[in-house]
């Protein structure tokens, strides 16, 4: 059963990722530790390839990987949920962003396109928001 502090972050999923499209490192670490008290960053994890900053849930029901550039500016991010939330969260895709296809949306964030797009496993779901065009 999901805690109310889960119920609660995962209906803001779709809509607080885009809000650090764009942001630095350290701005997304000020908000995360801020309005997302109940996400716990990973700094253990390392990648030579990506640069992204991760956090998780206490009951591991959540994980968010934020994706940052050269420049340490967001470029993406990918939030892992238990399956438990995905009609609530396709739910508020539709009502927030354009359909672009089966699973796939999406918007503008000032210049930039953004592409939302899920996917369904049998115990979890993915929403990744990543940054197409900076017009």
């Amino acid at each position: 059963m999901l805690t109310l502090t889960a119920l609660i972050m995962l209906a803001m999923v779709p809509a607080q990722a885009q809000e650090f499209i764009g942001l630095s490192g350290k701005k997304i670490r000020d908000v995360m530790a801020s309005e997302n008290p109940g996400l716990t960053p990973d700094n253990a994890v390392r990648n030579n390839t990506f640069r992204y900053l991760k956090y998780y849930s206490e009951d591991d029901s959540e994980t968010w990987l934020i994706f940052l550039d050269d420049r340490d500016r967001c470029y993406g991010v990918r939030i892992t949920c238990g399956i438990n939330g995905y009609d609530a969260a396709i739910k508020e895709l539709n009502e927030k962003y354009r359909p672009e296809g089966i699973n796939v949306w999406s918007y503008r964030a000032g210049r930039d396109r953004i592409n939302v797009i899920v996917k369904k496993d049998a115990s979890y779901f993915t929403v990744t928001h990543e940054r197409l065009h900076h017009m």
